[in-house]
């Protein structure tokens, strides 16, 4: 089972005080009020899904968010998913519907 997590904020079970410092020096934070993980660094991303996969005992993957109209969507809707670099990691990308849309999709290649 894969389980889909949005960087903005996503809860993990409890887990030890080991762990919990990993994944905050790893670059996540952690809202103690509403017990959520959120995503503030993305420079160890691969190790931080590594860890989250280990404490959820399942493949873990991020949503993205789309760069034009802000709505997260995961990579398994976009037609471009086997050429990916960035597949499955929680980066901005352009969501399929704005890629429709030869507009959205010229002003995208014009920012490249």
């Amino acid at each position: 089972m894969v389980i889909v997590l949005n960087p903005k904020g996503f809860k993990l079970p409890r887990v030890e005080k080991e762990k919990f410092l990993l994944l905050i020096r790893l670059g996540l934070d952690y809202n103690r009020e509403q017990y959520l993980y959120c995503t503030k660094n993305y420079n160890n991303i691969e190790k931080i899904i590594d860890t989250i996969s280990g404490i959820l005992n399942s493949e873990v993957v991020f949503l993205q968010s789309c760069i034009r109209c802000g709505k997260d969507f995961p990579c398994s809707e976009c037609n471009y998913n086997e050429l990916c670099s960035t597949k499955d990691l929680p980066f901005s990308c352009v969501c399929p519907h704005c890629l429709r849309d030869r507009k959205h999709f010229e002003e995208y290649l014009e920012k490249l």
